[in-house]
């Protein structure tokens, strides 16, 4: 299958928290790009469909939340992506100096 992906993808296995509306899901960043990221969740992901807004918090809660949409539902993951990047210079900074620097396994925790 042809590759369709416009950013390079960085793997990390980084905790995050997924909000929906009142609820928070504790899952995995699997990968990210500079649009979006690939989420493991341990057991099923949540009532989730493609096209739903979600919130998600990365490194522990010290970077911003970051709006998402679902883009696509697996079995154990769901694939996000960034809604209004430009807000977000603090996520896209982080993934092109990760590029960059060329981490093979993410980010250097914090």
């Amino acid at each position: 299958m042809a590759e369709h992906r416009h950013d390079k993808r960085v793997d990390c296995d980084q905790t995050c928290i997924l909000r929906l509306g009142d609820l928070h899901h504790v899952a995995t960043v699997e990968n990210f790009s500079l649009g979006g990221a690939l989420v493991h969740f341990h057991s099923s992901p949540p009532a989730l469909h493609v096209g739903d807004n979600c919130i998600i918090s990365m490194d522990g809660g010290s970077l911003l939340e970051y709006s998402c949409e679902v883009i696509r539902v697996e079995t154990t993951k769901i694939a996000l992506m960034f809604a209004d990047t430009h807000k977000y210079k603090s996520v896209v900074q982080r993934v092109r100096n990760t590029i960059k620097a060329g981490f093979p396994n993410g980010f250097p925790s914090i």
